[in-house]
């Protein structure tokens, strides 16, 4: 068996097509492709695959040995996992996982009731690293929120998670963006105007009618970033 093969081997076993493993150990998939098809015996990103892939590190780069060892075997039910987003548990963080952090608003320590919104404490969420990988979000600017009231129902419902790009900040007309509004988090669409300005556009338009700011405007909303994934109810 080449390292190519026992690179895709790694690779099938937890679950990952090429793009997410590529992007799980920061290298560009025809790179990865490469080393599968044995048109590369580069050795520079074994070590990162068998620590994702959770393989023998020995057994990847020159086939001794077993590929698991028995503290890597993974459970019956990791393929059913694998399709589950945000995970809650204590149970160890998995490859296929990452930490984000919990954006959400609090109130300043004065005490008189106005807001921030925050990174909340160090409060975090495992969240599906190649979910992230399929929407093309760095980890390092993925966060999560919740959902609160019925503005943007029926496509986002009260207490939905959110997920959030921060490094996706232009507006895309018709998109769903996170916004610090005066140190309120807020859920909207947003639509360009001429003159810089925008639309800020609720789902339930009925209830909520749609906002204009000049975007120059300091009490206008300020973008975190865009929501690129939502947890859907029944």
């Amino acid at each position: 068996m080449s390292i190519g093969d026992r690179v895709k081997r790694a690779r099938k076993r937890i679950g990952m097509n090429q793009k997410e493993l590529a992007f799980a150990i920061g290298i560009k998939q025809p790179t990865l492709s490469e080393l599968e098809r044995g048109e590369s015996r580069s050795s520079a990103y074994l070590v990162q695959i068998a620590e994702v892939c959770k393989v023998n590190a020995r057994w990847l780069a020159t086939g001794v040995g077993d590929m698991l060892d028995a503290e890597q075997s993974l459970p019956d039910s990791n393929a059913e996992m694998m399709d589950i987003e945000v995970i809650e548990g204590d149970e160890p963080l998995r490859s296929d996982e990452v930490w984000l952090p919990i954006l959400r608003e609090v109130e300043f320590a004065a005490g008189d009731g106005a807001t921030q919104v925050i990174e909340n404490h160090g409060a975090q969420e495992r969240f599906s690293l190649p979910r992230l990988a399929r929407q093309g979000v760095q980890p390092h600017n993925a966060a999560l929120a919740v959902a609160k009231g019925d503005s943007m129902m029926p496509a986002i419902h009260d207490g939905a998670t959110l997920g959030i790009d921060k490094g996706c900040q232009g507006i895309v007309d018709g998109k769903i963006y996170a916004l610090d509004h005066g140190g309120m988090l807020r859920v909207k669409k947003l639509y360009r105007l001429p003159l810089n300005r925008v639309r800020v556009v609720s789902e339930n338009s009925d209830e909520y009618p749609e906002e204009v700011y000049s975007l120059a405007d300091p009490d206008a909303p300020k973008i975190i970033g865009k929501v690129f994934w939502w947890e859907n109810f029944d």
